[in-house]
């Protein structure tokens, strides 16, 4: 339910009836030649009247979702910057050092030892099997990443209500990444 100020009005009662209701309330304030409204969150003004907005509903649930898919995307790239470990050493697995491994790899030699630099760039030496071990938990990692951030994301747009929407928590844990892992080597 709006709240009026009916005109005629002095501009101290138009200033507190703004700072009540728009600054400390954030209720949105619109004039009409007939009176000053204080909108809640739920109404518009239609044909110079306060009405409920019968599209709130969907315009909210929209807003969730942008905020969740935004959270999901935000939690993938921190899952990424926070990379893995092998052999008990930590590794990169963001987008430049998926890169990097790929082009290492692509000129890589069998007979040859590897020299990697680890997440605090330390070198790390590897036989090329170890190196190709490597490539393929770097690859497996990030499948699952992004498998997951597919089904969070998928899980978003078929939410049918805000707290569906709320209830849909990415979780890019190692535990989590695991799981997915064993999950679709046992498919």
């Amino acid at each position: 339910m709006s709240y009026t100020l009916q005109k005629p009005y002095t501009q101290i009662q138009k200033a507190d009836f703004i700072v009540l209701h728009n600054h400390q309330n954030g209720r949105k304030i619109e004039e009409t030649p007939e009176a000053l409204y204080a909108l809640e969150v739920d109404e518009i003004m239609q044909d110079g009247e306060p009405v409920q907005n019968p599209n709130y509903a969907q315009e909210q649930l929209a807003a969730v979702k942008e905020a969740k898919l935004q959270e999901i995307n935000t939690a993938k790239e921190q899952a990424f910057k926070a990379g893995f470990y092998f052999n008990e050493k930590h590794f990169d697995c963001d987008d430049r050092a998926q890169t990097r491994l790929s082009a290492q790899f692509a000129i890589a030699k069998p007979d040859t030892d590897i020299i990697w630099l680890d997440y605090d760039y330390s070198p790390v030496t590897f036989t090329y099997d170890q190196f190709v071990q490597l490539c393929n938990t770097a690859t497996n990692i990030v499948s699952a990443i992004e498998f997951l951030t597919g089904q969070y994301m998928n899980s978003v747009e078929s939410a049918a209500s805000t707290e569906d929407v709320n209830n849909i928590t990415p979780n890019y844990t190692s535990d989590a990444i695991n799981t997915f892992l064993l999950q679709n080597d046992n498919e």
